[in-house]
């Protein structure tokens, strides 16, 4: 009787521990589907993450940028751009110089010549139902680095007077050459198009930024007690928009030193390749 009961509760303890297998395999099978269905994204469904762009609107003006896009979610994207400028004037000089009331400075800019580069980090948000199209909304930051050679006309004992019929003895000058550095933050708003399989066209449409600028020009030459004081005159004159400077000039040379608030528009026009 004692066998019988002890073989009757063996049959019962497994085909209850059976059943506990069961319920567990069960149990288990429900959380692994559920955690595959929260951290599956679809961001880890898509193969070509990766847009790289050439800005045709900054060729232009004779700039080179090129930027970098990388999809992190299925709606945002993170971007570098890098842009360059070789040496050349003021762009648009003849559009600019309509917002300068002081004619002195008109006549000292066009003499201006300056290369730079920049780069802009940004984030952006795609308002649609994917990144990389549609309407966008971002915000970046940008350093900007300038390389500025500016010479400086200024009045000399003989400016003025004729030299030949028709013609009188130019101004002096002295060149005045450094560096600018700008660091500035902003916001964008634009639109992309998917035109085939892989190019896009990304239309950015206004991006303004503020920030800061600092940086120094400086001019090492023998001066004159009288040329001191022309060449004061001059920079005094100047009346150049949305930079703050200070300046110094010796009988060692000149030197303009700048520190203040700085800003500007961002825009572009670009073709890009999806990878």
């Amino acid at each position: 009787m004692k066998k019988i009961i002890t073989i009757g509760l063996i049959t019962i303890s497994q085909l209850c521990f059976s059943q506990v297998e069961q319920v567990a395999d069960t149990l288990n099978v429900i959380p692994v589907e559920s955690h595959e269905e929260v951290t599956n994204t679809d961001i880890d469904k898509v193969t070509n993450k990766n847009l790289i762009k050439l800005n045709l609107l900054a060729l232009a003006v004779g700039n080179f940028s090129l930027q970098y896009e990388r999809l992190i979610t299925k709606k945002t994207v993170v971007a570098l751009s890098a842009g360059f400028t070789p040496e050349r004037g003021i762009p648009f000089y003849s559009s600019f110089e309509s917002a300068i009331d002081n004619q002195d400075t008109k006549d000292q800019l066009k003499g201006i010549k300056y290369s730079n580069y920049s780069i802009t980090p940004e984030i952006r948000f795609y308002l649609g139902k994917e990144g990389f199209k549609g309407f966008y909304i971002g915000v970046f930051g940008r350093y900007t680095s300038y390389d500025v050679k500016f010479p400086l006309q200024y009045e000399s004992v003989l400016s003025g007077i004729p030299n030949i019929p028709g013609q009188y003895i130019p101004k002096e000058s002295i060149g005045l050459d450094g560096n600018i550095r700008a660091f500035s933050g902003g916001i964008t708003l634009g639109a992309q198009w998917k035109l085939s399989n892989k190019i896009y066209l990304d239309w950015l449409i206004i991006g303004p930024h503020f920030g800061s600028s600092k940086g120094d020009l400086k001019a090492n030459k023998k001066l004159t007690v009288i040329e001191q004081q022309e060449i004061n005159d001059a920079i005094s004159d100047l009346d150049i928009p949305m930079l703050d400077y200070t300046y110094e000039v010796n009988s060692d040379g000149a030197r303009m030193k700048f520190d203040g608030p700085w800003a500007g528009v961002r825009t572009s026009l670009g073709i890009g390749y999806r990878f």
